[in-house]
């Protein structure tokens, strides 16, 4: 068999459109693309609670939700939040990021339905039976798409349907259980239910017809179920003169919420279109701005009178939905834009701005999923459109000219410069390049313009975050340090964990003492909130049990073995932290050769008590613990060893770096920790993977710099220099692939019989398959795959290696 190249590029994950659901695709920061990284947009959901975010805004939301950047734009230009804002607000900000899972909602409300209904039914009918095959969960029934919406709707219902049922029938049940003679008539209603439920089935359900001498209340209940099935049935005339029907009948208790189904029968009858953007069909045609303006005013007639039934006001919020994305419905995307930002250059009224706000979400939405969006960016007229645009940075906006990414510096800074509003001092010291020394005139005009910034405006905090983060980009650790000092005790950010991090991250760099840097860098863990999540409240730990990027950077580059090991001994750490950094501590020290100090963090993770849930079965460290027996003296016998553990299929060789902090809000200290030097999704077998063993990079806009590697005032010399010869050590060590590749052939030099060669380099060649793209990688893996062959041809290992690898 011919040696063959296996090579290509990493496979890249693809976002699926599942069920009914329209993802927007989220910005990937820290990717080793080379853009300025977005200091104070990129971030995530506040940790903070949605009221305080509202109230007073401390500078973290998520760069994806588009209502928050609108808020933000608000508070900046110094717009007042009224309660009746506050709660708009709240309750729109708390129900978006359950949007786009809309159909696990609805699933939800109809299992709490059809549990209702079968237990009801067992008590009036017990005899009839209780499975419904013809009845399938909402998310496996084909969607109705809905382009003006921009929204995938279930077939038939939403679950505010199986929610209005299941309470409905609560009621009826407390009737019949007062009153027997109810029963019958219940049962009635409950058969009716299921067959206004069944409507959209292949076999629709028929509503059976009253019986006799139903009561009012039955009457009153069956009309508005007749009704309701006209609408899920598609009859929207005739539903729609039902519902006009009811509305009208003051005795009927359905009277409120038929008049507001007139609005969702509107909605139904005019889904909208899906026009296109392109250059033929930049302006409405005169039909479709002839078909807005009927359909606007339709929808003034019925929305105007349900806002002012006081009855109603649970559902105004929905009205106003309904309303604002009716008003727009037939425009051209652009002018649809352009309608809703003018609408929103102030607040208004809250729940209307709050429609607005969820309409604009969708349109961002679409364009960042399906691309092409010429009407957003630098083009956009709209002074809301570019900010928002700029902030959230679309990849090459039409008419741009710029190379993606520069034209977000660009347009920050002129629009600064030309306005000097806030908003874009914001923008422009987010987006524009730290200058090299302090002196430069945009960088000495941005730090003033920010120091300006009230005490008691609302992004004051932000402003000083962002004056900081400059000037730590520029290694003025000391002016950072006396800049953030008294920000730890700022009201905005008493309940935001992610902005107390932050100070304690700027501090970290002057820490005074170890112990100060032990408080500082050991920290509560806020973990990334995804705007898809179904939770809207963060997640974090009592003890740490991860690292921020800049501490994972300071221990990789600036703190000397040691001092690891005295981290490893904090009790805050959680137990995983503890164990995982002694176990790194192990690899790194027996790759610089300071087996000294290799068997002291043995010695200590052998005597961490074992983790609540650990499985028993095979000894995940037995290499570690037979490390403790083996002599100073014998490098030959710690390499070995490595090698066992390396090619091990029960124990973990850590790499002897500790790796970027996947899922756990960085502090942008730096350009985050990029992907490109190393990838946790990588590691393939029982080792880590590692392209450079200091765990930096060392090209690129991430690459190490001579600050990286200044190690604190408050080491002792002895640990200062065995950190500089530690540092040199690590740095002649190739990666991974090739190392083991190299010591596996050293040792088949040394003893050609010994078992583990041929399942060392086995091992090791497959490595390159997933390692950093490096030619030398490609030709050690062919190397040893040589080897391997010629001098094993009978092993299983060389039957189970059939390829060298280049690397992907």
């Amino acid at each position: 068999m011919t040696l063959s190249k296996m090579g290509g590029a990493r496979l890249l994950a693809i976002a699926a459109l599942a069920g009914a659901t329209l993802l927007g695709a989220t910005a990937t920061h820290a990717s080793g693309g080379g853009e300025p990284e977005d200091l104070f947009f990129a971030s995530t959901r506040p940790d903070q609670p949605v009221r305080e975010f509202v109230e007073r805004p401390a500078g973290y939301y998520t760069g994806y939700l588009v209502p928050y950047q609108v808020l933000w734009y608000w508070r900046l230009h110094g717009q007042a939040f009224s309660p009746d804002a506050v709660r708009a607000f709240t309750d729109l900000l708390e129900k978006l990021p359950r949007e786009d899972n809309g159909m696990a909602e609805t699933d939800d409300a109809w299992i709490e339905w059809r549990k209702a209904r079968d237990d009801a039914m067992a008590k009036l009918d017990p005899k009839s039976p209780r499975d419904r095959p013809n009845m399938p969960p909402p998310s496996q029934q084909p969607p109705n798409w809905n382009t003006g919406t921009l929204q995938a709707d279930p077939n038939c219902f939403y679950g505010d349907a199986f929610r209005n049922a299941t309470k409905t029938l609560a009621q009826r049940m407390t009737r019949a259980a007062g009153d027997k003679s109810a029963g019958p008539f219940v049962l009635h209603w409950l058969k009716a239910q299921d067959a206004v439920f069944d409507t959209c089935n292949k076999e629709p359900g028929t509503v059976p017809e009253l019986p006799p001498g139903a009561p009012a209340w039955l009457q009153a209940d069956h009309a508005y179920q007749l009704a309701a099935q006209r609408f899920y049935a598609g009859d929207f005339d005739e539903a729609d003169t039902a519902f006009t029907a009811i509305a009208a009948d003051k005795s009927s208790s359905w009277r409120d919420l038929a008049a507001y189904m007139r609005l969702r029968v509107l909605a139904r009858q005019n889904p909208g279109d899906a026009p296109s953007d392109g250059p033929e069909n930049k302006k409405e045609s005169a039909e479709a701005l002839k078909q807005q303006a009927e359909l606007t005013k339709q929808v003034d007639a019925i929305a105007l009178p349900l806002l002012k039934n006081p009855r109603l006001k649970a559902l105004h919020p929905s009205v106003h939905r309904l309303a604002e994305a009716l008003r727009i419905r037939y425009l051209l995307p652009a002018t649809r834009m352009q309608r809703l930002t003018d609408g929103l250059k102030t607040m208004g009224q809250p729940d209307a701005a709050a429609a607005k706000l969820l309409l604009l979400n969708h349109e961002f939405r679409a364009c960042g999923f399906f691309g092409g969006c010429n009407y957003i960016g630098p083009a956009q007229t709209s002074d809301l459109v570019q900010w928002i645009s700029t902030v959230r940075g679309f990849d090459g906006p039409g008419g741009s000219g710029e190379p993606n990414g520069k034209w977000r510096e660009t347009l920050s800074w002129s629009r600064y410069q030309r306005t000097h509003d806030l908003a874009w001092l914001m923008a422009a010291a987010s987006l524009v390049p730290v200058a090299a020394t302090n002196d430069d005139k945009r960088e000495a005009e941005l730090q003033a313009a920010l120091a300006a910034v009230p005490e008691d405006h609302p992004a004051r905090f932000a402003a000083t975050q962002l004056r900081a983060q400059r000037m730590f980009a520029q290694g003025r650790y000391q002016e950072v340090r006396e800049l953030m000092a008294a920000t730890a005790d700022s009201p905005l950010i008493a309940r935001s964990l992610s902005g107390q991090n932050l100070v304690k991250a700027l501090l970290l760099p002057t820490a005074a003492s170890e112990d100060e840097w032990r408080r500082l860098a050991i920290r509560p863990v806020v973990a990334r909130r995804d705007p898809e999540a179904m939770e809207a409240k963060p997640t974090a730990v009592p003890l740490a049990s991860a690292f921020d990027e800049d501490v994972v950077r300071f221990l990789n580059t600036r703190a000397p073995l040691p001092m690891w090991l005295r981290l490893a001994a904090d009790p805050a750490l959680s137990p995983a932290l503890r164990d995982s950094l002694l176990e790194t501590a192990w690899t790194r020290a027996v790759l610089a050769e300071d087996y000294a100090t290799a068997r002291r963090a043995a010695q200590m993770r052998i005597a961490s008590p074992p983790q609540a849930g650990t499985a028993k079965g095979a000894d995940a460290i037995a290499g570690i613990r037979r490390s403790v027996g083996l002599p100073d003296t014998d490098g030959a016998a710690w390499r070995h060893l490595l090698l066992e553990r390396m090619a091990s299929t029960t124990e973990v060789l850590l790499p002897p770096h500790w790796p970027g902090s996947e899922g756990i809000r960085p502090t942008p200290l730096k350009l985050g920790a990029g992907s490109e030097y190393y990838d946790r999704g990588m590691a393939v077998g029982s080792y880590g993977k590692w392209c450079r063993p200091l765990g930096v990079a060392i090209s690129g806009p991430q690459a190490a710099t001579a600050a990286d590697f200044e190690m604190p005032a408050f080491l002792p010399q002895e640990e200062r220099n065995r950190q500089a010869a530690l540092v040199e050590k690590l740095r002649a060590i190739p990666q991974d692939s090739i190392y083991f590749t190299q010591e596996s052939l050293a040792l088949m030099q040394r003893d050609r019989a010994d078992p583990l060669v041929p399942q060392a380099l086995s091992v090791a060649v497959k490595m390159a398959r997933y390692t950093c793209q490096d030619k030398a990688a490609g030709d050690w893996s062919r190397k040893g795959l040589q080897a391997l062959r010629t001098n094993y041809p009978k092993s299983p290992w060389t039957a189970s290696t059939p390829y060298w690898y280049g690397g992907r």
